[in-house]
């Protein structure tokens, strides 16, 4: 339900670590300084409460959106299909910033747009109409077309592990085998992670799945998903309420007398009930995966670990952060390896150069191994998440001349 859409991923307080941790590759090629008002692109206007377009009416086709944040918070504009699927968005455009857009529209009819100041809530919502005839989409090398069908599959079989593990992870936190749950929340973590790029065209459950405290707005949105189980089975201390990235805050730690047992059991049946809906409408044979974002996924993944999650807010309560970072980085590479072979026919010299900063952000994580996991994200310097996080950068910004090489254009 659109009245309850809420995009997680990057926080209030999280971009200000990021700010100073690391750099954002995505709002390097996302953004600009100044805006782009070609013929017929549509102005948005972001500020702390208004989302205002320059027009409500544009022609199928590309459209595209040249969004001015002259709000103070950083802010995100989102276009919304049928069924509430995102079919573009831009993310984390500072203030004084303009984010440009563009997305294939073949068909007429009425969509959504929303502008989401601070990144966290409802967002501001306003119709767009859509007029003229229907079009062919954007003319995309057959070859990419094949390479997309092929990672499909992959992402189906991801979301199978997916409803299986957290079929027997639910079971143990309703049961009661806490240690066991506990055992098994990063390992089920990981077929989500891998899959983050189709997960997230699907703006209701993705944030029911994956959304963090900081996207409740202190808890004015119900808090679900993965990370509400995860504050159940590791509760926070009040030693460790902060402002840095991987801290909790008062709201947070004050929340968590509403973590009974029966209101757990009944959020992870609710997260059962949501990961098989995500894997049904995925194995639905008409399904459909925006040709942008497939092959904007390999860097889009990377960029995830860059943007929202080096800083150690993903998993802040069990400190398995790395387990998502090894899942996101495994979930780029089986994109890269079908985009692997058009790339390299274009250019043998970026192929190399990918694989060699796979391999280095590979080493980095891997130098974290303990077992068959990783050691607590909090036993991580501020020094190595710099350094690792310089490599992600590094890999972002290679993986970005991805999209245009093996589009043609």
């Amino acid at each position: 339900m659109r009245g309850n859409t809420v995009i997680p991923k990057l926080s209030r307080r999280l971009s200000i670590v990021a700010g100073v941790l690391v750099t954002t590759p995505l709002a390097l090629v996302a953004c600009t300084a100044k805006s782009d008002s070609g013929a017929g692109a549509v102005a948005v206007t972001s500020t702390d409460s208004e989302c205002s377009l320059g027009a409500t009416t544009a022609s199928t086709g590309q459209v595209v959106f040249n969004v001015t944040n002259n709000g103070s918070k950083v802010t995100e504009f989102y276009l919304f299909g049928a069924n509430n699927r995102v079919l573009g968005e831009v993310e984390n455009i500072g203030p004084g910033v303009t984010g440009k857009l563009a997305v294939d529209v073949s068909d007429p009819g009425q969509y959504d747009t929303a502008c989401k100041p601070g990144m966290v809530g409802n967002g501001i919502h306003q119709a767009l109409t859509i007029t003229g005839a229907k079009k062919a989409k954007s003319e995309v090398p057959e070859d990419v077309v094949q390479a997309k069908g092929r990672y499909l599959d992959y992402v189906r079989g991801q979301l199978d592990g997916l409803v299986a593990q957290t079929t027997a992870f639910t079971a143990a936190v309703k049961s009661g085998d806490l240690n066991g749950a506990r055992a098994q929340f990063a390992r089920t973590r990981t077929f989500y992670e891998r899959v983050e790029p189709v997960a997230e065209s699907f703006a209701d459950l993705d944030p029911a799945i994956d959304m963090r405290w900081d996207d409740t707005e202190d808890g004015k949105q119900p808090f679900t998903g993965f990370h509400r189980i995860e504050r159940f089975l590791w509760p926070p201390q009040p030693s460790q309420v902060g402002e840095k990235g991987d801290d909790i805050t008062k709201s947070d730690l004050d929340n968590i007398k509403t973590d009974t047992k029966d209101a757990i059991a009944a959020e992870a049946d609710t997260l059962l009930k949501n990961v098989t809906a995500l894997r049904d409408e995925v194995k639905k044979p008409d399904f459909a995966f925006e040709d942008q974002s497939f092959v904007k996924g390999p860097q889009g993944l990377v960029d995830e670990i860059a943007r929202t999650k080096v800083g150690g807010e993903e998993d802040r309560y069990s400190r398995t952060d790395l387990w998502d970072f090894a899942a996101n980085i495994d979930g780029s590479e089986a994109l890269i390896g079908e985009l692997q072979p058009m790339i390299a026919a274009k250019n043998q010299g970026l192929t190399d150069k990918i694989t060699t900063q796979f391999k280095a952000v590979r080493d980095a994580i891997n130098q974290y191994r303990q077992g068959d996991g990783y050691v607590g994200y909090n036993t991580v310097t501020a020094a190595q998440r710099k350094d690792l996080s310089d490599k992600i950068d590094a890999l972002s910004a290679g993986l970005s001349q991805v999209p245009d090489l093996v589009l043609g254009k």
